[in-house]
């Protein structure tokens, strides 16, 4: 009897060692299925730092004698702000209007090639849904 308390005592043991090396696999395997996925190189993602950099550059360009002098006076105080700290101390609708002004700025055609440049339209056509005639 007591050589069969013994065996049974020692599968017993067997049994919890398996089943601990199973648990162990199992998290190891789950482990590396989460591994993080590295953005290609050509990929279109840009962390916040790098937009921030460009949004700062497009910022610092612009022409401010073509602005108007009330919208002069309000990116010079943002950009003085941004030179101080960082583009991140801006709030919402500051960026927004600096953003706005930028691109405003890089549409509007400088005056001394408002005479000589002319702009095409393209043609109108009407859009069609595929398999409409």
């Amino acid at each position: 009897m007591e050589m069969m308390t013994t065996l049974l005592l020692v599968l017993l043991g067997v049994e919890t060692a398996a089943l601990v090396a199973v648990i162990i696999l199992y998290r190891k395997a789950r482990k590396a299925a989460k591994t993080r996925t590295v953005e290609a190189p050509n990929s279109a993602y840009k962390s916040r730092y790098v937009e921030d950099l460009e949004a700062q550059e497009r910022w610092e360009n612009m022409d401010l004698d073509r602005l108007h002098e009330v919208n002069r006076e309000e990116v010079v105080k943002l950009l003085e702000k941004v030179r101080a700290t960082s583009t991140r101390t801006l709030t919402t609708s500051e960026r927004a209007f600096l953003d706005r002004m930028a691109e405003a700025h890089d549409r509007v055609v400088p005056p001394e090639n408002r005479t000589t440049r002319k702009r095409k339209r393209p043609p109108q056509t009407p859009h069609r849904l595929p398999g409409m005639s």
